[in-house]
Formats: structure tokens, sequence, C-alpha cells
């Protein structure tokens, strides 16, 4: 028998196929090509070339898994952000003014956590839910306020017979019961969760009582009632309880209940005069209190943004690994920042090692300039701007002084002109146009392309437009941050970010078909 020679990048059916007849070849000492369908023997080589590339697609996936970069499932990017002490982040709930009118002869109040409804034209859902985060005592007959509320749903809230009936707020919805053993996992099936809505109680009656969560366990002793989660690839949660060594366990047979919100994400930035309809008010008021308002929002919700997706997981993950917790250099404090949850991406820069100035745009959220509306920072960027300050407090060099700042965006102008190819429609090929510059995710000045401090060539335009099926050329008109008839590579400053509006961008069509 010859030497085999044996050739390890054939991984596909053909090329499997091929080196089964070469193999064939080299024993037989033949020139045999199977051609014949019903040939036993080309059968069996096209049997045992499909099973080779089966095996090869498995075996692939397989040793993809294994890392950050390659890896496709969530599961695994769960896994490892775990590993490494990344917890991803839930949907972020919109803001947004609610102006009620009290239609009633009488005056009525409007407790913390009364709720509005707004139905949905657009999404995966029917409607959406704001809670107010104030009070107002004795709103009279024909008064308008005005309140500020959180898109959010209270589990329970449209379930009357969980709600309680002397103070008519929702009960906590019983999600397990505990069987005693160190490190119970119970998985709330509800999806979309916000991070900081969840209480958890164990038990019933007199041993009732809210346990506190915790971002990880390993801090906590035997005695302390504690809990942490963890999100599933699903979109569930996972409540984690201790072991007995970090972190208590609920006694056997102790009911597991508790309360949380569920938010839409980004689905929650309404647009002005959504909201329908008063759909629960909470507390010792008159149950018929919900038919007394009107309610609407003069202006639309901002800031609400979605769960972190598997890219933004894998790069997040990549950056727990690269600064083990400890800001040193420029690069090092983006990466910490980009860890904290609701965290889009970050950007630093410094004169001195002793000042240092950290850039924070917050997750996307349907705007053209996520985290602030007419320049002004968002309640939901204050917030994200308290919690990168904390998280950094303890990773930085002493003596060191850091400010967390938004970004500054900067609008860009586009006026392109574009010829068609013949029988190609003018309008088909104006859309495609748009779609290249703008389309979510791939478009070149969408969310997921620009960032801080970038610079935008002449040649990078050209490619994205030409590279649009039926472009027959090209000609950028203007390319400018002035609204200038300009034409040149945009460069920008560390602190700022690039964006397009619909209404800057002018694209002219000709050759084709005028349609």
């Amino acid at each position: 028998m010859s030497e085999i020679a044996i050739d390890y990048t054939a991984r596909d059916y053909a090329a499997l196929k091929q080196e089964l007849i070469n193999l064939v070849n080299l024993n037989t000492g033949k020139s045999w090509d199977p051609t014949d369908n019903s040939d036993l023997g080309n059968v069996l080589l096209e049997s045992f070339a499909y099973m080779g590339d089966i095996m090869s697609y498995y075996i692939d996936r397989a040793a993809n898994e294994t890392s950050v970069d390659t890896a496709v499932k969530t599961d695994t990017l769960l896994g490892f952000a775990s590993l490494f002490g990344y917890k991803p982040s839930g949907p972020t709930p919109a803001q947004v003014t609610v102006q009620f009118t009290n239609n009633n002869s009488t005056s009525v109040d409007l407790p913390i956590g009364t709720q509005v409804m707004a139905p949905l034209t657009y999404g995966p859902f029917a409607q959406c839910y704001f809670e107010t985060t104030q009070a107002y005592v004795a709103v009279q007959s024909g008064q308008s306020v005005s309140i500020t509320a959180i898109e959010g749903k209270t589990v329970n809230t449209d379930k009357p017979d969980y709600i309680d009936p002397v103070y008519h707020k929702p009960l906590p919805a019983i999600i397990g019961t505990s069987d005693g053993t160190p490190s119970q996992n119970i998985t709330i099936l509800d999806l979309g969760i916000v991070d900081s809505s969840l209480i958890v109680y164990v038990g019933q009656g007199v041993s009732f009582s809210p346990w506190t969560y915790v971002s990880t366990l390993i801090e906590y002793g035997p005695e302390d009632l504690v809990f942490t989660t963890s999100q599933n690839s699903d979109g569930t949660l996972t409540v984690i309880f201790g072991d007995g060594v970090n972190g208590s366990i609920p006694s056997a047979s102790q009911v597991i209940s508790a309360i949380y919100k569920t938010s839409v994400g980004i689905y929650g930035n309404i647009i002005s005069n959504a909201i329908a309809e008063v759909s629960f008010i909470p507390g010792n008021v008159d149950p018929d209190a919900i038919t007394y308002f009107t309610a609407t929002n003069p202006s639309p919700a901002v800031g609400g943004a979605d769960a972190d997706n598997t890219s933004q997981i894998r790069s997040k993950i990549k950056g727990a690994i690269a600064t083990r917790r400890r800001a040193v250099t420029l690069a090092d404090y983006n990466y910490l920042t980009a860890l904290v949850p609701l965290v889009g991406r970050a950007n630093s820069s410094a004169g001195v090692y002793t000042s240092v100035n950290v850039y924070v745009q917050s997750q996307y959220d349907g705007s053209a300039t996520p985290g602030l509306v007419s320049g002004v920072p968002t309640p939901n960027w204050t917030a994200l701007q308290t919690s990168v300050t904390s998280y950094l407090s303890d990773k930085v060099p002493v003596g060191t002084t850091v400010n967390v700042l938004p970004p500054s965006y900067i609008p860009v102008y586009i006026n392109i002109a574009v010829v068609a190819e013949p029988a190609l429609k003018q309008s088909t090929l104006k859309l495609a146009v748009y779609k290249a510059l703008l389309a979510s995710g791939t478009g070149l000045f969408s969310y997921d392309q620009v960032s801080f401090g970038m610079t935008v060539p002449l040649s990078a335009l050209y490619a994205a437009v030409s590279n649009v099926t039926g472009v027959a050329s090209a000609n950028v008109v203007q390319l400018c941050t002035d609204n200038s008839n300009t034409a040149s590579t945009l460069v920008f400053s560390p602190n700022q970010i690039p964006y397009l509006l619909p209404a800057n961008l002018t694209i002219t069509v000709s050759g084709g078909i005028a349609l």
C-alpha cells in the first residue's frame, strides 16, 4: 500500500469526497472519477463525505465555544461573564412626564407607583406601562398635575386576586419553595426584569422577611440573608441563594416570593401623547379612582434601552480580563467603565495621570444622541454617571481624580449624488443608499458603527455607497460638520461622537428608471 498523505484542511463535503476519490485511486492504481449516482462506490463515498462534513461542523462549533472571540451561544458568553466577574445588565426603563387630570368632583391622592398604560403599534409588545416616582396629595377636581414616571410594570398589578385588600398594593409573586439545600437556584419566568427592582422575600406570616440583593455572595457569611442573580440566555432571571458558608440557606418548605418590575426596554421610548389610560393606583384610595383621571404625556419618553446583547457581553468580558479591576492605562479606564451596567461605550483622556476624564455613552436608546436630549443629559445618564464614579472609586491610583462626563455629539451633513444602473428604479436605489448609511446595526453612521474620537474618511463613505447593489457611480458633494459645501475627511476629538440625522442626509439619484 502506498504512503497516504492526509490533507487536514479537507473539512467540507466537496473536499472530503475528493480526498476519498484520491485515496481509492492511490490504492488501486487506477483513475476512478465516479459520476454515476447509482454506482454503489459513489454512494458510499458521498455518504462518508457527508458524515465527515457534519462532524467537522460540530467539531468547529465546539472549538469556537472555548473562546470569547468566537463563541456564539449566549449561554457560553454568560458563563465567561460569570467567570470573570461581569454581570450583564437587564433593560433600562425610559422616563417620561405624565400629566394627570382629575375629572372627578372630589380631590384624590396619586401615590408613588400610580400606573399608566400606552398601547404600542410597533415591536413585539402590545403595550407598555409607566409608574410614577413621586406622590401628589389631593389633586383637586379639574386640576392637572405633571408627575415623573419610569417605564415598567410591577408584577401582579394586573391580577385583582393578588392585590392586598387593605393596602391595595400588589402582593409578591410566588416563585418557588425552599428545599433547604445549599446554593438553591430559582428562575423567574418573566422576561425583561429591571435589575434594581427585584425584592425577594422568604417565608410567610411572622417569618416573612425581605432578603438583600448583593452582586456576589463571596463577601458574606453564613448568617447573612442575601441573594444574587444571574441572567439566562432566554431573557429570564435566576435567583441564587447562599450555601451556608457564603450567604444563608432559606429554611426548608419556606415560600420564596418576589416583587419586581418588567420593562420593554427601547420600546418604552414612546412618542408624545401615547399614554392612553390610568391602569392602577396603589394605596388606600377609592377603588374607582382610576376612572376619575385622564392621563397623557406631552413629551416623548427617553432613555429606554435593551439589555446587553451578545456583542456587548463579548466586549465587556474582554475588558474584564484585560484590566483585572485596576486602572493603570487609559484603556483600563475604558474597559472598567464599560463593565458598569447600562454603559454603551467609554473613552478616556488625560494630560496627567492624576486627572482623568472619562466620557461615557449610555446604551442605545433609539435616539441619535443616546443619553442626551437637546444636549442635556437624561436622568438615566445622570444615574449612570453616579454608578460609574462609584465603581471606579476603588480601582484608580491614590490621588487620581476621575471626571465622568457625557459625550459631545457632533452632527454630520452629507450630500451624495449616485447614478443608478439601467433597469433599476431610482427610488429603490435611494432607499438602499439610505440604509447603507443609517440602517440600525450595519449603517455607516448607526450606533454600532460610530465611536468616540473616530475618523470618517471620504473613502469610507464612497465604499459604503459604492458597495450598494445597483450603484454605477457616486460623487460625494458634501461631508462636513458645519453644513458647509465641503467634502473632506472628518476627524473627531476623544470626547466627540458623530451622528447623522435623516434630515441632514441628501441623496440625489440619476440614471436608471425615474420611479
